[in-house]
């Protein structure tokens, strides 16, 4: 017989894909599954929370499952209090032997029985190269299961994204401004140099640029925390004015307020185009600090996508039109170095919408939450290989939301092999199950 895994016996029972027909017990006794109960994904019985009926008795309680009956003793369950509720022993082989409780009771034994091809299929979708593994069959899958799909989706993506706000609103002590400053830092660096972003941000307390925002001390601090001021420091005779000038309100801030630097080897600048280039990056998120007058929560942190996306549409110092790194002149002179429209998408998908869903929980403000959701789903949706290979296969992301659920789905599920766990694939084994 094929050693169907147990995770796979769990999927089967949390779906139901098997006949609910026909059920007995080992020693004979008919059984009706009235409620499988609850997933738990913690230690303990597998499901929660189980109402089965076994012969003529109603049974409240949880359920364990297992491949094999002698899987029971060997994860140890007949010496843990914690399965003494366990109602029902379902496993896809029985050996024969009596199931017991720590507490001397003979628990009920269920073979499962599905049709076997179901985890062929299963398998044989795992192991695809494909982006997507079940494209071929997404057809099977309802709008009406879609869309409910997407939304959860959205939700655990929303949820995610705030966990990096919250172990930054925790370290800094409930500093919503620094928390902030760090979240729009580490999204300026647009995946590549995104973390000596968010250590440049850390490294500089929000209140330090707040009193010292003129365009030069801002770049100076950015510049200078992000070590790539310190390039220049041996070479002062050949520096331009401006970097000299940079250089010494960036050595006069550093030595009044103790600042340490990061090192400059961290940034990744292999073939960058000169948009993405750090010290460009650094100037820009200059800029969007200077606007924010003295608050970055006042400024930002709003649904207004047409004022965010004014706010967030800025140029640095005219010294930039013509350089991509300190000293260093381009053959783009004359060229501002203004923050585009797709940039500015994602400082608002990435930094802005993180920090406001996190507010809305903290303060237990339910609407907000919502709306904050609804605007993702007024929004258009982003170009993005990854959102190719759905459409591709007829999941067209219709707007923002849907966009950052297929993103979801495509990291957290369909990359990570996480099948089992995707709503899709249950969908479609219950239609090769016959149970749709």
């Amino acid at each position: 017989m094929q050693k169907i895994p147990e995770k796979f016996i769990q999927f089967v029972w949390l779906y139901k894909l098997y006949s609910p027909l026909g059920l007995t017990t080992t020693d004979g006794r008919p059984v009706k599954i009235i409620h499988g109960g609850w997933l738990n994904t913690d230690a303990g019985p597998d499901f929660f929370n189980a109402r089965i009926t076994i012969g003529e008795t109603h049974w409240a309680g949880n359920v364990e499952i297992h491949r094999t009956t002698s899987d029971w003793y060997a994860h140890g369950h007949n010496d843990d209090a914690a399965y003494n509720n366990v109602i029902l022993h379902v496993v896809a082989e029985s050996d024969g032997r009596p199931v017991t409780t720590a507490s001397g009771r003979t628990v009920p034994e269920m073979v499962l029985k599905f049709n076997p091809q179901l985890y062929t299929i299963y398998e044989t979708k795992t192991k695809r190269i494909d982006t997507v593994k079940c494209g071929d069959e997404l057809h099977l899958v309802s709008p009406l299961e879609r869309n409910a799909w997407l939304d959860r989706l959205l939700v655990e993506r929303m949820e995610e994204r705030t966990r990096t706000a919250v172990q930054l609103l925790n370290e800094y002590n409930g500093d919503w401004e620094q928390t902030f400053f760090v979240l729009i830092a580490r999204t300026m660096g647009f995946a590549v140099n995104s973390e000596p972003m968010e250590m440049t941000a850390r490294s500089l307390p929000w209140q330090i640029l707040m009193r010292h925002n003129t365009p030069e001390q801002t770049e100076a601090l950015l510049l200078g925390q992000a070590g790539l001021l310190a390039e220049t420091a041996d070479n002062a005779g050949e520096t331009d004015g401006y970097v000299r000038l940079l250089r010494r309100e960036y050595d006069f801030l550093k030595e009044k307020f103790g600042l340490k630097p990061i090192e400059p080897h961290l940034w990744k600048t292999l073939r960058l185009r000169p948009a993405n280039v750090p010290a460009v990056r650094l100037v820009q998120l200059a800029a969007i600090l200077r606007k924010a007058s003295g608050s970055l929560d006042a400024t930002f942190g709003t649904l207004d996508m047409e004022h965010l996306d004014k706010m967030f549409d800025v140029v640095p110092t005219g010294y930039w039109d013509s350089h991509c790194r300190p000293n260093k002149e381009t053959n783009m002179a004359g060229k501002p170095k203004r923050l585009g429209a797709a940039s500015r998408k994602l400082l608002i998908i990435n930094a802005v919408i993180p920090y406001l869903y996190l507010k809305a929980r903290r303060y237990g403000d339910e609407r907000m939450q919502e709306n904050i959701l609804k605007s993702m789903q007024m929004m258009k949706a982003e170009k993005n290989s990854r959102l190719d290979d759905w459409a591709e296969c007829g999941m067209t992301a219709n707007d923002e939301g849907e966009a950052q659920a297929l993103l979801q789905l495509s990291k957290k599920y369909c990359k990570a092999r996480r099948c089992l766990n995707c709503r899709f694939m249950s969908i479609i084994l219950s239609a090769h199950a016959g149970m749709k």
